[in-house]
């Protein structure tokens, strides 16, 4: 009998891994191998370039937003089956998935293996990760940078990777034509246990030099709209004043909260979470208590949600289920064991960089160089099309 294996999710996760499981899995399943791939997007989101990405013009939307299906027509229809559409409810004793199609219909899908990759989403639904289907994200981030074009102010919220590189790219692009102000809740930026504080302390002398406004030990308490201009009834620029946790307040024509992340597990058991709201994993990357359910990537809780552990997770999971799925080794699946190597890449603008492997800071031209200058957006296509991972082969 042909296994079915349904991943759920074609991001940084789940697409690589489909891959992998066609290319090396398949040849070697005596009964046959069937994948299923599912997500609402029909185009990958190379969203590690966001940052730059909401600035106008900055990034063409061909080298954001790559097709997904064109990359999957090197195997047979047989064997792999790309599906449109948004997990709605998981029944794991009945090993069926419930779907709610782009086009509005339902489907059941049955599986023998299924694969969790739904990612997550930041809170506030800003567009730098995906936010429903492409045409939703599309439109979002389309919005979004009408907005920072006509913006003459503009507040970012969050301390983390994403709020720095943000506040760090528009001041880069902008120069001294709007005023970037960035709001962190700690004393520094980056205040992450793993990284090196003097990769914080690197961070914050150039987001000086690129003239951004640094608000320490703050958080905005609350964000009113005083008025909004409007364009072809899209909404372009709008003041608003951040009522802040030090009790004061601030004016300004955009407002990107870029803190807090929420996995997208809405769609699974409570039973099969943690208290956060992530999958509960065991040590192979399995959902504890289950016999045929996995987690990858920002669903699962072994590790950080962080793209840099992508790569082992994908390798692992490639490896774990061929044992299940051709019984090799008896089924005994290999723990996976997350990294203990702290790394970290950090760029602001092509010029400005720094990053963090082991205990050891790296050079800032060595980050601009490999990150900076185009923040990988070409390897895109090599990654979507199942040449490569982002570190290693494929």
């Amino acid at each position: 009998m042909v296994e079915t294996v349904v991943i759920l999710g074609a991001g940084w996760a789940g697409l690589p891994l489909a891959h992998k499981l066609l290319k090396y899995t398949l040849p070697e399943a005596k009964d046959g191998l069937k994948v299923v791939l599912v997500s609402p997007n029909s185009h990958f989101y190379w969203n590690v370039a966001a940052v730059r990405g909401v600035i106008p013009d900055a990034i063409p939307d061909e080298q954001l937003f790559l097709p997904i299906e064109p990359a999957f027509a090197q195997y047979s229809s047989e064997n792999f089956e790309f599906v449109l559409g948004k997990a709605e409810h998981l029944d794991p004793e009945k090993n069926t998935i419930e779907l709610v199609k782009n086009d509005g219909t339902q489907r059941s899908l049955s599986y023998d293996q299924l694969v969790i990759a739904t990612g997550s989403h930041i809170r506030s639904n800003l567009p730098f990760k995906p936010i429903g289907t492409h045409e939703e994200t599309l439109a979002a981030l389309h919005s979004l940078q009408k907005q920072i074009d006509v913006a003459r102010s503009i507040v970012v919220a969050g301390g983390g990777p994403t709020g720095v590189e943000t506040a760090g790219e528009l001041a880069a692009a902008y120069g001294g034509e709007k005023d970037i102000t960035l709001i962190v809740a700690g004393d520094h930026v980056l205040q992450a246990s793993h990284i090196l504080p003097s990769v914080s302390q690197v961070v914050e002398k150039d987001l000086q030099k690129l003239g951004v406004k640094l608000i320490r030990n703050t958080q905005v308490k609350e964000a009113q709209t005083d008025n909004a201009k409007r364009e072809n009834d899209v909404a372009v620029a709008q003041t608003r004043t951040l009522i802040l946790s030090n009790g004061s307040t601030l004016t300004t024509d955009l407002y990107l909260p870029l803190f807090g992340v929420q996995v997208n597990t809405g769609f699974v058991p409570p039973s099969l979470l943690d208290s956060a709201g992530n999958l509960a994993l065991d040590k192979t990357m399995r959902v504890t208590g289950t016999k045929n359910i996995w987690g990858i990537g920002d669903v699962g809780n072994l590790e950080a949600k962080q793209l840099t552990v992508t790569d082992a997770q994908i390798i692992h999971l490639s490896s774990a289920l061929p044992t299940v799925l051709t019984g090799d080794g008896g089924q005994v699946v290999k723990e996976y064991k997350p990294s203990s190597r702290k790394m970290i890449f950090i760029s602001m603008g092509k010029k400005y960089a720094t990053g963090q492997i082991g205990e050891w800071r790296l050079w800032g031209w060595i980050t601009a160089y490999v990150k900076g200058r185009l923040l990988f957006v070409d390897t895109a296509e090599g990654y979507v099309g199942g040449k490569h991972l982002r570190h290693a082969s494929m």
